[in-house]
């Protein structure tokens, strides 16, 4: 067929299903495909890039159809929703022609499975998981051994995490099982590094045989910003007016699912005549699908959502989108307000509702970044230790006796693997050598006994996550749940944090119950760290961005907030200076010890920035140094003072900043948490092991000089750091381009002051009792309920609160004795003890023991009264300690004092003492 007659088939295609005009990357695509090149296609949401992939490869299969029971295009798309939404799509344009399509992942069953080795379609969908079992699995790998095209989805999903590594890997192995040269093709939303994106989609032989089609028609973005000087109801008020003022679909984005649920639940409560939905991951597949389908009904409703509704779903039409607080990212913006009127040639409809002061101007940079066309550049996994070990793993499981070059040959051709050494190949074999997961002789590589177990365990390289109970020993209550990884990786006495909008410090953790036991503090707010979770990074370019439009909004060259207004000139008149990228201006109050440094350098930055600064300082003075975090700013905190001289030496004296990094990690709690998973990927322990401090110990003893160890190192680094950019900053300061400026000030300007309501990490706090404890204790014991029973005549007992005792010299209300002892209201025994002593039976020695425990409570009771019952109602207060408490107490505050340390000393040592 000529070249003319195929342009026509394609473009006919098109016509069929509904496309009167070609979009330009529709226009240009066919032609590369036709070449056999690779193709990166970049385009906004809405510009028919699916239709741009598939069209021109459903005509070649109708023109050369391709050998009979064999898949000819795998479809992978990063989201099981997206498989069904995909699959909906292909089938309607593939059902006039007699091509077939499948879909195939975790959820499918053994027959639908069966049925596909038995009957291949020509196009299979499925996820990069999935894939990594199908070209291991031997009868898949039959079918997928005529391969021609792959085509990933929301390749821009994969390009920054180990998911995207471990498909790299998997083309590769699919590469070699296909007797057909295979095109990849990748659809992206829009990059900011297109290059280095095409390199990772072809492989590193393929780069010359590849290109990327980058959508010429810009789409135009409306996108307003609200701030709000109120709370999340108020904020709630503000989006449901807007909602309901138009009564159309509309799409609202959080970044946490906290935030999700929280917003969800105020508007469903506020708006009970307009449908209001939750979408996001942690929800059940039924309850996802069902609000999916409404969307797609194009009834007007509210969908409060995740990044569970960023990706391509079609979801019908949205009229605007609302972005709940700053996205952090261009890219995130444009992806999550490109879900509007997704069509080509609309003008995408967003606004951005806050009420955070920070991220009105950091959204402000956002929409500016979009508009001048500069987006951030995602960071790859390059060398993935764990990665390599399971992939290496599937190469021996299809290859009884594998040889170590081909496989370093493969491993190679994968684009982040480009560096790796046949040394790091080795040692990596030999970690799964030692762990009897694979044999090897040096040369050759075998099967041994845990490498399926190991493999098909550890096919996702998205980490599991427990749930922790937290539990206010104050009251007794419980209050929430923490994730295992915020446990892992802050989880010690003494650290404080914030859960359902209240101020909490640890006192233990159960780690067998999977409790966290806390106590409420009530010091004023700006004194208490906030754990915000783990946030999308800001990039340098936009904190750069947000220190320009302060300068701007000061000279009154753009209009914002008033609020945000009065917080520059205030700061100007209190520094005399606005930070910038000329200068560090350091805040040192004279009242707490506290250092605050301007550095609008990013998230990244400025966490490697106050890693270095609080390790040095800390090693230097034997002071520990707290150093606490945002894209903006740094706070560093101790007990000593820090003095101009600290922070000066630390920074300008000439350093090896990754030793420092990987001394500063040692012993951390993101150190904790990532061994722990990587050692589930690297099969050391069992996927489905609960999290144990102690094991983490060990391993990191064990394991320091292994892949394993190396592994979690770049892990960390590459996710929490920026050490590149960080240098060029160094170097500058060093060269005198950046100035640092000290001021000292009695309190801290209104720029500095939001590190010290939301920082991403925190510091821990005396133990101290504060007054409002007291209350809280006071309260909780006089209102418990106690046992009160004659040890004189046996016959008379009865429960009572110690605030309704109201005399003193407490007696039987039967005989008049003395002799009352006191217990738990659940015991049912302790009478019957008593009366069993009084007839003169033998008592069992456990009866004997408690039969003696409340003779000493009768006597605490006789000289102590009131105060004896109520300390004896105390977590885990037996009579010794009770009348040790009661010998040296002299005051009322002073017994509910002694009482609560009684009870945290308890708490935090209840594992050494026998049930």
């Amino acid at each position: 067929m000529q070249n003319n007659d195929i342009e026509k088939k394609i473009i006919s295609q098109f016509t069929k299903i509904g496309f009167v005009n070609l979009t330009n990357i529709q226009k240009q695509s066919y032609s590369i495909i036709r070449k056999k090149k690779n193709l990166l296609l970049v385009a906004p949401t809405g510009s028919g890039k699916t239709e741009a992939a598939i069209i021109p490869i459903i005509v070649e299969i109708i023109n050369n159809r391709p050998e009979k029971n064999k898949v000819s295009v795998l479809y992978i798309t990063p989201l099981r929703a997206l498989n069904r939404d995909i699959f909906e799509r292909i089938i309607k344009y593939t059902k006039l022609e007699g091509v077939t399509a499948e879909v195939r992942h975790g959820d499918t069953t053994r027959i639908q499975k069966r049925r596909m080795i038995e009957n291949p379609p020509d196009v299979l969908i499925t996820t990069p998981e999935t894939l990594a079992i199908l070209v291991t699995n031997k009868s898949t790998r039959v079918i997928l051994s005529s391969v021609k095209w792959t085509i990933i989805d929301e390749f821009h999903e994969l390009i920054g995490n180990e998911r995207g590594t471990q498909l790299t890997l998997s083309l590769e192995r699919l590469q070699k099982l296909s007797s057909n040269k295979i095109v990849r093709i990748g659809l992206s939303a829009t990059l900011g590094d297109v290059n280095n994106s095409l390199k990772l989609l072809s492989g590193n032989n393929n780069k010359y045989f590849s290109e990327a089609i980058i959508d010429s028609t810009v789409r135009e973005y409306d996108i307003e910003i609200k701030y709000l000087n109120g709370n999340l109801v108020d904020l709630s008020n503000l989006v449901l007016k807007y909602v309901l003022e138009k009564r159309k679909t509309t799409l609202l984005f959080t970044n946490t699912r906290v935030e999700a649920e929280a917003i969800g639940s105020i508007l469903k409560a506020k708006s009970p005549e307009f449908p209001v939905e939750v979408h996001h991951g942690s929800l059940a597949k039924e309850v996802r699908e069902n609000t999916e389908l409404k969307l797609k009904s194009n009834e007007p409703v509210l969908v409060v959502c995740t990044s569970s509704l960023e990706l391509g779903l079609d979801i019908g039409s949205i009229d605007s989108v609302i972005q709940l607080g700053s996205p952090r990212q261009a890219i995130k913006l444009i992806q999550r307000i490109g879900r509007s009127r997704h069509k080509v040639g609309q003008t995408a409809k967003g606004i951005i509702f806050t009420n955070k002061i920070d991220d009105e101007i950091e959204s402000l940079a956002l929409v500016n970044r979009i508009k001048d066309k500069d987006l951030e550049s995602i960071s790859m996994h390059e060398k993935s230790l764990d990665v390599l070990s399971h992939q290496i793993t599937g190469m021996v499981m299809e290859n009884e006796n594998s040889n170590i070059n081909d496989v370093f040959f493969i491993v190679k051709n994968a684009y982040p693997f480009r560096n790796i050494t046949k040394e790091e190949l080795v040692e990596c074999v030999i970690f799964l050598q030692k762990h009897g997961i694979i044999g090897f002789n040096g040369e050759k590589m075998w099967r041994r006994s845990r490498i399926f177990e190991y493999y098909y365990q550890n096919i996702s390289t998205i980490p599991d996550s427990l749930q922790f109970t937290v539990r206010d020993i104050t009251k007794k209550k419980i209050i929430g749940r923490l994730d295992q990884l915020f446990v892992g990786e802050y989880g010690e006495p003494g650290k404080t944090f914030i859960l359902k909008g209240n101020s909490w410090r640890i006192i233990s953790i159960d780690d067998e119950k999977k409790i966290v036991h806390v106590e409420p503090i009530f010091t004023d707010i700006t004194n208490i760290p906030h754990w915000i979770g783990e946030l999308i990074p800001v990039d340098f370019g936009t904190a750069q961005r947000v220190e320009k439009l302060r300068e701007e909004i000061f000279n009154q060259k753009i209009n914002t907030s008033p609020e945000q207004k009065e917080r520059i000139v205030k700061t100007f008149n209190a520094l005399n200076v606005i930070p910038n990228n000329q200068n560090i201006i350091i805040e040192k109050n004279v009242k707490n010890k506290s250092v605050i440094l301007h550095c609008c350098f990013g998230s990244k930055i400025n966490q490697t920035i106050a890693t270095l600064l609080s390790t040095i300082i800390s090693s230097k003075s034997g002071v520990l140094i707290d150093a606490k975090t945002d894209p903006y700013r740094i706070l560093l905190s101790s007990q000593g003072l820090i003095s101009e001289n600290n922070i000066e030496d630390a920074i300008i004296n000439e350093i090896e900043l990754e030793e420092i990094l990987k001394v500063a990690i040692v012993g951390s709690h993101p150190l904790n948490w990532k061994i722990w998973h990587v050692s589930k990927r690297f099969g050391v322990i069992k996927k489905e092991a609960e999290y144990d401090r102690r094991a983490v110990k060990l391993i990191q003893k064990r394991y320091k000089n292994t892949p394993l160890y190396k592994e979690v190192i770049r892990e960390l680094i590459l996710e929490k750091y920026d050490m590149v950019n960080t240098k060029k900053i160094l170097q500058k300061i060093r060269q005198n381009k950046i100035k640092i400026i000290f001021k000292s000030i009695k309190e801290f300007t209104p720029l500095a002051k939001p590190i010290l309501e939301h920082a991403s990490t925190f510091a821990a706090l005396p133990l101290t009792v504060e007054k409002s404890i007291i209350d809280l204790i006071k309260k909780r014991l006089e209102e418990t309920n106690n046992k009160l029973m004659c040890i004189s005549c046996g016959k008379w007992e009865t429960v009572i609160k110690p605030i309704n005792i109201k005399q003193k010299n407490m007696g039987c209300k039967i005989c008049k004795s003395k002799l009352i002892t006191r217990t738990f209201v659940t015991d049912y025994d302790l009478l019957k003890i008593i009366n069993k002593k009084k007839k003169g039976k033998q008592l069992t020695d456990s009866e004997e023991i408690s039969f003696k425990k409340a003779w000493k409570v009768s006597s605490l009771i006789q000289h102590f009264d009131k105060k004896a019952i109520i300390t004896l109602s105390g977590f885990g207060i037996g009579p010794v300690t009770a009348a040790r408490i009661l010998r040296n107490t002299f005051s009322e505050e002073d017994l509910f004092k002694k009482i609560y340390v009684a009870e945290k000393l308890y708490v935090t040592t209840r594992g050494f003492w026998k049930e």
